[in-house]
């Protein structure tokens, strides 16, 4: 698998990070070391990379390690260079729960992998969700809720059937003999560019004309996103928060085993 957008370590952001896999992290992190100013860098990148990625240097030979290691689901990488620690364990945290999504990965999953996390949480459907979750998910998607009994649920011509003509997919949770429908649909990622440029034309006396412009009032500056009438618009969102602690890579010694052979 190619390096996703031919991404370097210098280019790697708690975002983009999600599109990478084991061997490819591994292949920056060598290509990384070979270039002045990685130890400078080194807290920064591996800020990052903890974010999503575990990783253990260890000794190749040490089998009771490496089995520990197999057993939690790391891929193995040689490390050259790291003196004893001749090898280097790579596991990528896998979506497993709905606290698990955050503004940083939530782009990087489908409608299906959405709605499985909310229908796997022990059944609170949409509204038992935290409000935070709520705005992350609505971030990157929109979100249409409706409880009807289901015979409405499914009559044709019905919701679920104008909602998957929409682009919607839907995960249907029982309410008694009611159902809760959860649909959901991809935004359209539209990058916002503001920019200003300066006139070639405007000389420094033009400065004086601003203040006539003062009173206009302006509406609709930002352009809305095109979506249905009945579909919620609203991009909402939480404040990111500040980046964990820096900590260092984990390195096992099972140097400790020695005393079992006495």
């Amino acid at each position: 698998m190619a390096i996703s957008g031919k991404l370097k370590l210098e280019d790697l952001t708690k975002s983009n990070i999600w599109t990478i896999s084991e061997a490819e992290l591994n292949k920056m992190l060598i290509e990384g070391k070979k270039k002045e100013g990685f130890a400078d860098n080194e807290a920064h990148y591996m800020n990052i990379i903890h974010s999503v990625f575990d990783i253990q240097y260890f000794d190749r030979d040490n089998e009771k390690v490496k089995k520990q290691l197999e057993n939690e689901q790391y891929d193995f990488f040689h490390a050259p260079n790291e003196g004893d620690f001749n090898a280097i364990a790579i596991r990528k945290r896998k979506i497993n729960k709905i606290t698990d999504l955050t503004l940083e990965n939530i782009n990087h999953l489908t409608p299906a992998e959405v709605l499985a996390l909310i229908e796997n949480n022990m059944g609170t459907g949409w509204q038992g969700l935290p409000l935070a979750i709520q705005d992350i998910i609505e971030s990157a998607f929109y979100v249409d809720v409706q409880l009807l009994p289901e015979y409405a649920m499914h009559r044709k011509g019905g919701i679920i059937e104008r909602r998957k003509n929409d682009g919607y997919e839907v995960v249907e949770l029982e309410r008694g003999s009611w159902v809760e429908g959860i649909f959901i649909k991809p935004k359209p990622k539209v990058e916002k560019v503001r920019f200003s440029y300066a006139d070639p034309f405007k000389n420094d006396k033009d400065d004086d004309d601003d203040d006539i412009d003062n009173d206009d009032d302006y509406e609709n500056d930002d352009a809305e996103d095109n979506v249905p009438d009945d579909d919620k618009d609203d991009d909402l969102g939480v404040d990111e928060q500040e980046p964990d602690n820096i900590e260092d890579i984990d390195v096992i010694d099972d140097s400790d085993d020695s005393d079992d052979d006495e």
